[in-house]
């Protein structure tokens, strides 16, 4: 399978025993067809893959969804419980 999308030169958080420290994934189909070695993954690149070099930043794909609700958290920021500051767990069972 040819990938449409390489992201090379990252550093890749899979939980895989296997595979602990990819350095780059290939990507056909919004899939992910391999994670591996740089030049592993580029055994799958075709004259149309998109290869996107990611200068060594970290990649944590499908983990985090960090998107926010602008306004619930601007009316509700001082209301809610706030982690900022806590030094310690013992402090933040105190908070609770």
């Amino acid at each position: 399978m040819i990938a449409d999308l390489l992201l090379v030169n990252g550093r890749f958080s899979t939980l895989d025993r296997s595979n602990p420290d990819p350095r780059a994934v290939a990507i056909s189909d919004g899939r992910f067809i391999g994670v591996g070695a740089e030049q592993d993954m580029r055994a799958l690149a075709g004259p149309t893959t998109a290869i996107v070099d990611l200068g060594g930043r970290r990649v944590i794909p499908g983990l985090i969804d960090s998107h926010m609700h602008i306004i619930r958290g601007g009316l509700n920021y001082n209301m809610e419980l706030r982690w900022d500051g806590v030094r310690s767990l013992a402090q933040a069972m105190e908070m609770l």
